[in-house]
């Protein structure tokens, strides 16, 4: 700063009557004494114009020709010896000063008194310097007739003022903004009130926070203060676009300050000057902010003329972004902590359970949800800290917990425990449990959670006992659950679908395929054309019913019903359905019709058989008498056979009991007179009926002329299997001990039963001999296999 010269009074104005009342030195006197007291005065007068580095000047007010000494040309940014004119001079007066100018010395000359005036100059080089002139008017005659007078540069002192005063307003600046950052709970408003306070502090246009998206390169403008209209508020710009060709120098913590857009060449590509004339901007300072060797914010300043950026612009706006960055980073983290906190005391108070921290022998240190603790247990906090909360575990768990609390771990160990209630029931409680160690890794204690999950283990076993009941439900039933999930094509089988399938448990493949592969081909078709019908009208049930092939070369039958739901576009989404054996309705089914079927050929077989037993009889019959006896004993054997057939399930008669219904009222245990020797032989209706008819016909020809006809005969009836190229049944008859037999010379009825019927309709090889002491015959035959029809289950 430059020291301040006090400019000396000058005399008062000088008038001819102010002269001639001067009185000479009483020791001088005459014109050489005069001229020797001016030549004193005048070097005395530039040594003190030197001495205060003041500059001198004269006017004369009739010409305007003025003369100044090298100091006064100085202070106006003149050379020495560079002529000065009063119009030079008024050049060189600022233009906001000249009228004040004018006005003092108008008042000077008005009142012939000294005129006392600051202002600026503007210097042929354009740069603007600050003078103080102190002058007087010379009269003669009183007429004013010159100015003169001294001049100061006082360019230092006032930029020293200003700079002082700028000083002290930047200080006022600062106290105020760290009151308002002391004080502000809301980021966003920090940042709002700092680039107000700074626009209008640096006289800028346009002040703004961005904070930088450093992954995606982008810098998204938070808040903004603009003096125009112009609002980048809420913007997102690409980072090259803020910091072109100077990021390294930004994530270095550089501040950018552009003096002039336009002429810097770190922003002269087209594309720059598009952008930064897009925002109104000529001039910019930026200031980085730093974390990690991150930018993660920028505090701009622009202009929308040219400026130059003092030192002390860019040393206020790098404080006031590191102290405006450092509040909106503690608010923001204040508020994650509140929210943190908030969230873990509702989640806390929301659990079925508590949260707590214990030193390595489990004495509890702190815990939270103290209300449910207390609802739960019945403990307050003073009975619940330290080693109290223990004595409510179940003594079969706090002997496993005790022994596992004793190390550190760093995996969470999970579990259940028991815990006795208010009411002195003990609940089952979820617990974690992990390691609580210090920065050093010491190990401090456990920190865990206990979760009330008794109404949990309640509802997974009223659950699991009610699978069990619909497994068993569905066991019985012979039905199995499917669910498709159409979206992911994962299908899903209970044990119940799988054992229809006759495939292990857990083996399905969980898709559509492993359905379809099991299925009969021809039933698949069916069921795909039938689901995408049902699919186009929309429907939200469909019945469906297919057969599976098993390993014996059977079917099993299938049938259920879908249900369909849609998504919001209307497709298929999840589709659940049943699955039900029924295999043995459908063989019932088959039989039944089988049955009728059978109904139908048996009642005609059997009017033809009646048919055939009138004729025969009528025609060997010789009476009335003799047909009645003989028709009603063929039929009454006919009706025989048919009960013994209808009486199986199968439709079947055993050979025996065939023997035995006709042979059976002659039995004499006392004289043996009936033997009778076989295996067990089951014979089809088409076989079973000629035999017992043949049977039938060999009894009632051994009552009447053989050896049941007289006291001691005897029958001997016997059959056994062939095993040949298929199994053959041989059957014999013999009589013995009745009367005397000899070779009929006619065929009866029961003769030609015997050798047509049964030869024709079973392709039996049948022999009659009549040797004197009885009646021989026999039989050979193939054994008829069984219909399909009458044995489904095999």
């Amino acid at each position: 700063m430059t020291n301040r010269v006090e400019v000396p009074n000058f005399p008062r104005a000088l008038t001819p009557q102010a002269a001639a009342e001067r009185q000479p030195d009483q020791q001088d006197s005459g014109p050489d004494a005069a001229a020797r007291e001016a030549r004193c005065n005048g070097a005395a007068l530039r040594l003190a114009l030197e001495i205060g580095k003041l500059g001198s000047f004269e006017r004369d007010l009739v010409t305007n020709e003025m003369t100044a000494n090298a100091t006064c040309k100085a202070h106006l940014g003149l050379a020495p010896n560079e002529p000065l004119t009063f119009e030079l001079l008024k050049r060189l007066q600022h233009p906001g000063d000249t009228e004040r100018i004018n006005q003092a010395v108008t008042y000077a000359l008005a009142t012939k008194s000294d005129f006392n005036v600051e202002h600026r100059v503007v210097r042929p080089d354009g740069y603007i310097g600050r003078i103080l002139v102190r002058g007087t008017p010379i009269f003669e005659g009183g007429r004013p007739v010159r100015l003169v007078g001294v001049t100061q540069d006082v360019t230092e002192r006032e930029r020293a003022r200003e700079e002082l005063k700028d000083a002290q307003r930047r200080q006022d600046f600062l106290l105020k903004l760290s009151d308002q950052l002391r004080n502000a709970q809301d980021p966003f408003a920090i940042m709002e009130a700092t680039a107000q306070s700074i626009g209008q502090l640096l006289k800028a246009d346009c002040v703004g926070y961005g904070e930088v998206d450093d992954d995606r390169g982008i810098v998204l403008v938070e808040r903004e203060w603009s003096r125009g209209a112009i609002s980048n508020e809420g913007r997102a710009y690409r980072l090259q676009e803020f910091l072109h060709g100077m990021i390294d120098d930004s994530k270095d913590g550089q501040t950018l300050a552009i003096a002039d857009i336009a002429t810097d060449p770190r922003t002269g590509s087209p594309a720059l000057q598009s952008f930064y004339s897009t925002i109104n901007a000529r001039a910019v300072l930026t200031v980085p902010l730093l974390k990690n060797g991150h930018i993660t914010a920028i505090l701009y300043v622009t202009s929308s003329a040219p400026r130059a950026w003092s030192h002390e612009d860019l040393s206020l706006v790098e404080d006031v972004a590191e102290r405006t960055w450092t509040a909106v980073e503690k608010l923001r983290a204040q508020r994650n902590l509140h929210e943190t906190e908030f969230r873990f005391h509702t989640f806390t108070r929301a659990l079925p359970g508590f949260a707590w921290i214990a030193t390595p022998d489990l004495e509890l240190i702190y815990y939270v949800n103290e209300q449910s603790w207390f609802e739960f247990s019945g403990l307050s906090r003073e009975q619940t800290l330290g080693h109290g909360w223990l004595s409510i575990i179940h003594p079969e768990d706090l002997a496993r917990v005790m022994e596992d609390s004793k190390n550190a771990t760093d995996d969470v160990i999970e579990g259940e425990m028991r815990y006795r209630s208010a009411d002195g029931t003990y609940h089952w409680h979820a617990v974690r449990v992990g390691s609580l160690c210090d920065s050093d890794g010491t190990f401090k204690g456990k920190i865990g959670t206990s979760i009330n999950i008794h109404n949990l283990k309640e509802t997974e076993a009223a659950l699991r006992k009610s699978e069990e009941r619909l497994a068993l439900a569905q066991r019985a039933a012979r039905i199995g659950v499917f669910d498709w999930d159409v979206a992911s094509g994962a299908i899903s089988w209970t044990a119940e679908q799988e054992h229809m399938f006759g495939i292990e448990l857990g083996s399905f493949e969980g898709n559509y395929e492993g359905w379809s592969s099991r299925v009969h081909p021809a039933d698949v078709a069916a069921f795909e054309k039938n689901f995408r019908e049902a699919i186009a009208r929309n429907e939200q049930e469909l019945p469906f019913a297919y057969r599976v092939p098993l390993a014996d070369r059977s079917f099993r039958h299938i049938e259920g019903r879908m249900m369909i739901l849609y998504g919001p576009d209307g497709s298929p989404a999840r589709i659940i359905g049943v699955n039900i054996d029924v295999t043995k309705h459908k063989h019932a089914e088959e039989r039944q019709q089988l049955l009728i079927r059978e109904l139908h050929h048996r009642v005609k077989n059997t009017l033809a058989t009646v048919q055939a037993i009138v004729g025969s009889t009528a025609r060997t019959a010789s009476s009335i008498d003799e047909f009645y006896q003989g028709f009603v004993g063929r039929i009454v054997s006919l009706a025989r056979t048919h009960n013994l057939l209808t009486e199986d399930l199968w439709q079947k008669a055993a050979l025996e009991d065939l023997v035995q219904t006709e042979l059976g009222p002659y039995e004499d245990e006392a004289r043996n007179r009936i033997a009778i020797d076989g295996p067990h032989v089951e014979l089809p209706s088409e076989a079973a009926v000629p035999i017992g008819m043949a049977i039938h016909e060999l009894t009632t020809n051994a009552a009447k002329h053989g050896a049941l006809s007289t006291f001691g005969g005897q029958v001997e009836v016997s059959w056994r299997i062939v095993q040949a190229e298929r199994a053959m049944l041989q059957f014999t008859w013999v009589e013995r001990g009745g009367p005397r037999v000899s070779t009929p010379t006619r065929q009866g009825f029961g003769s030609r039963l015997l050798q047509r019927v049964l030869a024709t309709q079973l392709q039996a090889d049948v022999a009659m001999e009549f040797p004197e002491e009885g009646l021989r015959f026999s039989m050979t035959m193939p054994i008829p296999g069984d219909p399909p029809l009458f044995n489904p289950d095999k």
